[in-house]
Order: structure tokens, then C-alpha cells, then sequence
């Protein structure tokens, strides 16, 4: 089976610079594994974006990839955007790619 590597950020304050409470984080990291299986954190990352109005967003945003069927994409991405919504976010950057991904067993 081919697998797409997704990788996405998920912000750790609103655009109001309001911290994102920890348990709707977990949610989030909850709303992965339950709708598919799993993903992996990368660790914290830092960004800008320029928001429709004109203002300055700093981001720090936790940098989340997930291995998929290319069918579940789109899944995904739903999820993403209700992610979007719930975070207060104008948009949440996400990219997929082709991998050669194997899970590799102990025998």
C-alpha cells in the first residue's frame, strides 16, 4: 500500500497571543490517534503569518506528521479545519508527500 507523510502545524496560542488551553490540545492529539492511529510530534517550531488584515501572527506551533492511505487525505484534512475553527485560525499549514514508509516489525 502507498502512503502519503503528512505534516501539519497545530498553533500553540490563538492569533491573540491567549494561550491554547493543554486539555484542548490533548483533544486535538486525541482526535488524531482516534481517527487514525497515530502521529508523531516533531517538536516546536516558530513562524510568522501575515493575517487578512494586515497584522503580524508569531507562532509557535507544535510540528505534527502522520503516515496515511492517500484515501484518508481528505479526512484529514476535514479534521484540520475543524482543528482551524476550534483554534481561532485563519488557516493551519499543512503539506503532504509520497514516502516509502514501512512499519517494521521485531522478526
Amino acid at each position: 500500500m502507498k502512503y502519503k507523510k503528512c505534516l501539519f502545524l497545530i498553533p500553540m496560542s490563538y492569533n491573540d497571543r491567549r494561550e491554547i488551553p493543554a486539555v484542548l490540545i490533548d483533544a486535538i492529539f486525541d482526535d488524531l490517534y482516534m481517527n487514525f492511529g497515530g502521529h508523531t510530534i516533531d517538536g516546536i517550531t516558530e513562524g510568522t503569518w501575515k493575517m487578512e488584515d494586515g497584522g503580524k501572527a508569531i507562532d509557535r506551533c507544535y510540528k505534527v506528521w502522520i503516515i496515511i492511505s492517500e484515501e484518508k487525505i481528505s479526512a484529514l484534512k476535514d479534521l484540520i479545519r475543524k482543528f482551524a475553527r476550534l483554534l481561532e485560525q485563519e488557516a493551519i499549514y499543512f503539506e503532504d508527500m509520497d514516502a516509502d514508509v514501512e512499519f517494521i516489525g521485531p522478526e
